[in-house]
């Protein structure tokens, strides 16, 4: 027969129930802050993984085809938004032609805001942001998210090559980059924190 279960009963007073209380609310709330800020890293980072997949995928899609094919980013104080384009008229992709029709659309736009709320493209913080290393100086809020050579579309060629650059995404204090290597296409994901001051790979 087995032995009877040991039962433990526990009275606490009304200023203990208080003090338990009291604990348990510390933890709570300084464990709901930490889980939202982990969650807005989690959105920061995952949609600059989305676009650097859709990075490859236009080269991808370049070779493939044997056409230039392009990403055409939209900017807008919510987030913003892009879309591949493939070439159907002068060399290259470009504004104009995809204004008219001339460079075609390859799938559907990529809305920043509808999948990743609170997260834009943008230049994060209030002050100066340190340019992602080799490069030195700082980047503003008020500079280009979009460095693509002066312009908001990035192109690959069918012989793999693609423009060099680099585009910035943030919720509005931490920051991912997104670093384009034109000569091979090589696409690495920078992470910037600002309560430290630096980015990391």
């Amino acid at each position: 027969m087995p032995p009877p279960a040991l039962r433990v009963e526990v009275e606490l007073t009304i200023p203990e129930t208080l003090a338990a209380l009291t604990i348990a609310a510390l933890g709570v709330g300084a464990a709901v802050p930490s889980v939202g800020s982990m969650l807005r890293s989690w959105k920061l980072t995952c949609a600059g993984r989305d676009m650097s997949v859709e990075l490859h995928r236009a080269r991808m899609e370049a070779v493939g085809r044997g056409a230039n094919v392009g990403i055409l980013f939209e900017r807008s104080a919510g987030g913003g938004r892009w879309r591949l384009y493939v070439d159907g008229g002068i060399r290259g992709i470009h504004a104009a032609e995809i204004a008219s029709g001339v460079d075609m659309p390859i799938g559907e736009t990529f809305d920043l805001a509808a999948r990743y709320p609170g997260v834009r493209i943008g230049i994060g913080g209030t002050g100066a942001v340190p340019r992602i290393p080799p490069s030195t100086g700082s980047l503003s809020p008020s500079d280009d998210p979009i460095a693509f050579g002066g312009t908001d579309i990035f192109s690959a060629a069918p012989t793999g090559e693609t423009s060099s650059g680099t585009l910035y995404l943030t919720d509005g204090n931490d920051m991912r980059g997104v670093v384009v290597f034109g000569a091979t296409g090589r696409v690495r994901l920078w992470s910037y924190d600002d309560q430290t001051g630096q980015w990391r790979q």
